[in-house]
């Protein structure tokens, strides 16, 4: 069972090595592609800001000529989202989408191998004071993030807070415990939890101490821990537990997003205004808020956003639109 990452410098009064640590087991044979996988990503995370975006734009390239499946899924996802969408449209974000595929893949070692100081240096934030402010009447804020391509660079723009989020475990021990460090790094004031009912409990209990929850909100994760709301031109899930933790932790909720600019080569990341009367104490009312706030932040850059994902999972009808 997959533990959480608790860096040496969390406030919680947590023991680093209560966590994930690294295990011998990962010097074995088994693991010998993945050291070299992680070699090569060491040299990407130095090459010179041309050549990884001359290698991002040729992988996206690759990518979308050869991810037919993928490129379904994306299909799939944005004719059921936008009903009146063209195929022209469809190609154009999808061709642009594994565009910024190939740069994300590019960037992702710089979190991986660099310092967070390094990394500071190529992140721009904007109106980190909205979360000072909560903060410093003694509330805990739960921060809604949607999965962007940059969603990591979000969660490192946040360093310098006491920091709780959770993460989906790779099936590669070594990859999940090496990305996990990454997300969890000494200078840092986090624990970042496996994706599980336990954390739940043990991120509440943690919200008691004026905290930052890093949080994706827009997960097809179960029918029974959401409610179908209208989303763009169809309906989607959305999960109650965004408005039972705002009422439970007595926090406020706030939006962000993170999205990259390839010409600058810097990422940008935004918090939004405080969700105003949240909770409502109707949970409909909650989950219809957050769609629409979702419906927003894809609006600003839609080539950015995980279209790859199964964000339609669970349908009303019980059907599967991704049996392919």
């Amino acid at each position: 069972m997959s533990k959480p990452f608790i860096s040496k410098n969390n406030p919680f009064n947590e023991n680093s090595n209560d966590g994930e640590i690294f295990s011998y087991s990962y010097l074995g044979p088994k693991y010998w592609i993945t050291w070299i996988f992680l070699g090569l990503s060491f040299i990407v995370a130095h090459l010179p800001f041309l050549i990884r975006k001359f290698l991002g734009e040729k992988i996206g390239a690759y990518l979308y000529r050869f991810s037919n499946q993928k490129k379904k899924i994306i299909k799939i996802n944005l004719s059921l989202t936008f009903n009146n969408i063209s195929e022209r449209e469809i190609n154009e974000i999808t061709k642009m989408y594994f565009k910024n595929v190939g740069y994300m893949y590019m960037n992702l070692p710089s979190l991986w191998w660099k310092s967070d100081i390094n990394i500071q240096k190529t992140i721009k934030k904007q109106n980190l004071q909205l979360i000072d402010n909560i903060l410093s009447s003694n509330q805990s804020v739960i921060l809604l993030a949607p999965h962007t391509l940059s969603l990591d660079y979000g969660g490192r723009a946040l360093s310098e807070y006491n920091l709780l989020s959770m993460y989906k475990p790779f099936k590669n021990s070594l990859l999940n415990w090496f990305i996990g460090k990454s997300r969890s790094k000494d200078t840092d004031k986090v624990i970042v939890y496996p994706r599980n009912k336990t954390s739940i409990k043990n991120i509440i209990r943690k919200m008691k101490k004026p905290s930052v929850l890093y949080f994706l909100a827009d997960e097809d994760i179960s029918p029974e821990d959401s409610i179908f709301s209208k989303f763009f031109d169809t309906n989607k899930t959305s999960l109650k537990s965004v408005s039972k933790l705002a009422k439970i932790t007595n926090s406020k909720v706030l939006t962000c997003i993170c999205h990259y600019d390839v010409n600058s080569d810097t990422h940008t990341f935004n918090v939004m205004e405080e969700i105003k009367n949240f909770p409502s104490g109707n949970i409909e009312e909650d989950c219809v808020k957050i769609n629409s706030i979702l419906e927003n932040q894809i609006l600003m850059d839609k080539t950015q956003y995980m279209w790859t994902l199964r964000i339609y999972k669970h349908r009303e009808d019980g059907s599967d639109i991704y049996k392919l």
